[in-house]
């Protein structure tokens, strides 16, 4: 498995607002795309004294799909993201590949 990381932080007056938005509009048209199995949302750092940090996984059954998306649908999610928050959510990306996985 991949996972394409998005780790965003988020200016605290548009947080809740950001955080509907992601829920309700921007990852179910990341998964129609047909790249990804499954988005998870996580906060990073309960107790943190600067602005909202989330991560996004947006987790991808190969390298081939992950590729297909940054190629062909990821530039127009990115814009719709930086037109409706601009500067208030600044973000950076990583790319993971799942080695093993214990329980």
């Amino acid at each position: 498995m991949i996972i394409y990381n998005v780790t965003s932080q988020v200016a605290p007056e548009v947080h809740e607002n950001w955080l509907e938005w992601m829920q309700t509009h921007h990852i179910p048209k990341a998964l129609d795309t047909l790249y990804f199995e499954e988005v998870t949302i996580l906060k990073v750092g309960m107790d943190q004294p600067t602005d909202p940090t989330y991560a996004v996984q947006y987790k991808a059954s190969s390298r081939r799909h992950l590729q297909d998306y940054l190629d062909t649908e990821a530039a127009l999610l990115k814009q719709e993201i930086h037109e409706k928050f601009g500067e208030q959510v600044l973000s950076f990306e990583t790319q993971l590949e799942l080695v093993s996985n214990q329980s």
